[in-house]
């Protein structure tokens, strides 16, 4: 077969189609004239709608002569309808790509497995709205309109079809299989035991729960605990991934709740008198300098009011970066010249707890995952989570680690592999990666609610609880709802409006938690004594996510009599 630089003359045969007579034109190299003359005939029938369509600019930077080398493409995620023209593109996109031609053709043509791995090396940057690239991946997979085959026939030098296995291990049996053991039979039953539990003390929960099962989530994962009560219970419902129960001993990945945890980790060295959260980063790490990074500050970073907007995340191209590009890239981070750090929100998913977490290595001398498990997770109890796994942790659990499903928008529940493979498993990711139960994740919470004193030893002073989960950000809000914030923890602010609900409508205002990517969730009520650690396996967009998880919220507080 023909690479895809390799020349396809514009004047070859067409092929006819097997089993229906129809013409069809000759493969041709990725992007051609010829290429997307093709294109614009396959989509002319259908083409996408241009108020929702998503603007997805390419950028090649190994073009041959002959090929775009900026390729605009217009995609609707409902739908799966596709346009490709090149030319100018008019108005930024939506989204950037800088890559290859080769890495083109993975992103547009590739299996899930492959396109996630684009984003785990140097060669591939993006800039602009990374939870796009979440739904364009869903919305490539399912290729509902039927385009991808279409074009797939016309192209020359596509990845072979098909998912690459991310591990090299067959799916996980479920219990409930002829062949099942005495061992995993006693696990199923203990698990059914802890749903009839559940059932019992949070019904309202459960039946809000359930009904999103199969709508906007395969499965989910519930720790609660009341003090009042002495209700302490952990459930599982649904799947984890196809084929494979959901249990209370999953690791699902925490998304940026795992900042919390580092926030944490900033109030001990700040207790021990090694930092100032109101001095630049650049106190710590002297090679912060230059391009305006020595004006960002810890303060600015734990409250998401810093100069880099979400758009310039300088990893956003390379979510699970090996350290040394990492740091490059940080490095040579620019500051806008005409940014005004405090006056408006820029949640910052990536850099901000890659910053965090090259101070805690300066000051303490531990890596930030050592660090955080030393000094954080086991004072805790916390004996389950990891905040990286090892490489013969991820292949001991590949087949039974909660994968992210796609779910919302019009179009089926499609699996991911977004953050499940093994280098964004086995790479820290600060702020973003760790992976542990809600229980464990509960057991973070309810020591901070009990003034730092965890399971097994004190975290925190209670001050210094006090002074991570008071109001800092107070008076900015962004589209997302988000809106006061601690230092590292989101506030409720429901007194702002229901956009800005962050747990529940009966939440008190001293709650303090984080959310997880449209996915997790967890925080602390101190006036109600009530921890709730959540863990939905479906993203869906914010609208419905929000839905939901106030539902959730608020379903648990009438459940236990808090409303």
């Amino acid at each position: 077969m023909s690479g895809v630089g390799d020349v396809v003359r514009a004047d070859a045969a067409p092929r006819a189609d097997r089993g229906t007579g129809v013409d069809v034109p000759a493969p041709s190299p990725l992007f051609s004239a010829r290429w997307l003359r093709c294109a614009a005939d396959v989509t002319a029938a259908e083409p996408p709608d241009g108020d929702s369509a998503v603007r997805l600019g390419l950028c090649l930077t190994d073009a041959p002569a002959g090929t775009a080398e900026r390729v605009l493409v217009r995609a609707d995620l409902p739908t799966g309808r596709l346009r490709f023209s090149d030319g100018d593109w008019g108005e930024r996109p939506a989204l950037v790509l800088t890559l290859s031609v080769a890495d083109a053709a993975v992103f547009l043509f590739g299996d899930g497995v492959r396109r996630v791995r684009l984003f785990e090396r140097a060669g591939v940057r993006l800039e602009g709205v990374f939870l796009f690239v979440f739904f364009l991946d869903r919305m490539l997979q399912q290729d509902r309109s039927g385009v991808l085959a279409r074009l797939r026939a016309v192209t020359a030098g596509l990845p072979p079809a098909g998912d690459a296995a991310p591990h090299g291990r067959r799916p996980h049996p479920a219990p409930g299989r002829a062949d099942a053991t005495q061992e995993e039979y006693e696990e199923k039953e203990h698990e059914e035991e802890a749903r009839r539990q559940a059932e019992r003390i949070l019904p309202g929960t459960l039946a809000v729960l359930r009904a999103e099962l199969g709508r906007s989530t395969p499965g989910a994962q519930l720790a609660v605990v009341h003090r009042a009560s002495g209700t302490r219970l952990s459930v599982a419902l649904g799947d984890c991934r196809p084929g494979v129960p959901f249990t209370r001993a999953a690791l699902p990945i925490w998304y940026c709740c795992s900042k919390s945890v580092g926030a944490v980790a900033v109030g001990q060295l700040w207790e021990r008198g090694l930092l100032d959260p109101l001095a630049p980063v650049c106190a710590y790490l002297p090679w912060f300098t230059g391009d305006g990074r020595e004006t960002v500050t810890l303060y600015q970073l734990l409250t998401h009011t810093s100069a880099v907007p979400m758009g310039l995340d300088p990893l956003h191209g390379t979510m699970a970066a090996p350290l040394a590009l990492r740091r490059e890239r940080l490095r040579t981070m620019t500051v806008p010249p005409d940014a005004r750090p405090g006056t408006r929100i820029a949640y910052a998913p990536w850099w901000a707890w890659f910053l965090i977490a090259e101070v805690v290595r300066a000051l303490d001398g531990r890596d930030y995952e050592r660090y955080l498990t030393e000094e954080v997770l086991a004072p805790c109890g916390m004996d389950a989570t990891r905040v990286v796994l090892s490489p013969r942790e991820y292949r001991d659990t590949a087949d039974r680690l909660p994968l992210i499903h796609l779910a919302g928008g019009g179009a089926p529940v499609q699996a991911t592999h977004w953050y499940a493979t093994e280098a964004s498993c086995t790479r820290p990711i600060p702020g973003l990666n760790i992976r542990g139960p809600m229980s464990d994740l509960a057991l973070f919470f309810e020591a901070l609610m009990n003034g730092g004193q965890g399971r097994k030893g004190r975290v925190l002073r209670p001050q210094t609880v006090l002074a991570l989960t008071a109001r800092h950000r107070v008076g900015l809000v962004d589209a997302f709802g988000n809106a006061d914030w601690g230092l590292g923890f989101r506030n409720e602010s429901h007194h702002l409006g229901e956009i800005c609900t962050a747990f529940s409508r009966h939440a008190s205002l001293r709650t303090f938690g984080h959310y997880g990517l449209w996915t997790s969730s967890a925080f602390a009520d101190p006036d109600a004594g009530l921890v709730v650690a959540l863990h939905l396996n479906g993203k869906t967009w914010q609208e419905e996510h929000q839905t939901r998880m106030i539902a959730i919220g608020d379903a648990l507080y009438k459940d236990l009599g808090l409303t």
